[in-house]
């Protein structure tokens, strides 16, 4: 009977994991007004202050969730500054499952403003040290954020998320709620497994009351 219980209650216990997304970003959200967790590097021919953390804006608008207080900024104003080596940038090594995907969100504001002819703000968003399809975001309208979404696939066990930042001289750009979660099986799937399990359930059950 013990045995019965048991596996009867795996089906349940997968099915309750595949509803619980966890971020594996560690301090996606800077709500501690710090920098920890994420690991930063200074353009050194470039200007403008590099990637700290900083409070929001007060006339920033848009899809921001109400709770975010807190969000990465840059004001690096040259072009080396999107050098993913020797530019501005920060980044976090995440520990990954190889081959597995996952979904990578973030909410952005470029700060300045685009002037006629020159790019006046860039975000690029590298995985595992290549930028990704889109992850070159150029120009976008300043003052209102914009959530951005990618399905990544991990290439190792460890994989590093990278940003790079570039604005216009005397603007900061702004990033903060990045999560990676991993995208779990379909429930149809999970139902599936669950029937065959039950389904042994019941074969071993009958054989010990044979």
């Amino acid at each position: 009977m013990v045995r019965t219980i048991l596996l009867l209650g795996i089906p349940i216990v997968l099915l309750a994991t595949s509803a619980t997304a966890s971020n594996i970003v560690l301090n996606g959200g800077f709500t501690s007004g710090t920098i920890t967790d994420w690991t930063t590097n200074a353009c050194s021919v470039c200007k403008g202050p590099p990637w700290d953390v900083a409070p929001l804006p007060a006339n920033q608008t848009g899809m921001l969730p109400p709770d975010t207080k807190f969000a990465a900024a840059t004001g690096c104003d040259r072009g080396p500054c999107n050098d993913p080596t020797s530019g501005d940038w920060i980044e976090q090594s995440l520990a990954t499952i190889p081959t597995e995907s996952y979904t990578l969100t973030f909410f952005y504001d470029p700060g300045g403003k685009a002037t006629a002819g020159k790019t006046a703000n860039e975000l690029e968003v590298l995985w595992g040290g290549s930028l990704l399809t889109g992850g070159e975001i150029l120009n976008v309208a300043a003052g209102t954020w914009e959530e951005y979404q990618f399905t990544v696939t991990a290439p190792t066990a460890s994989t590093v998320l990278e940003f790079t930042g570039k604005d216009s001289p005397g603007k900061r750009l702004h990033l903060t709620d990045i999560s990676v979660d991993l995208i779990t099986p379909e429930p149809p799937s999970l139902l599936l497994m669950g029937g065959g399990l039950l389904g042994m359930g019941t074969i071993l059950l009958r054989r010990r009351k044979a």
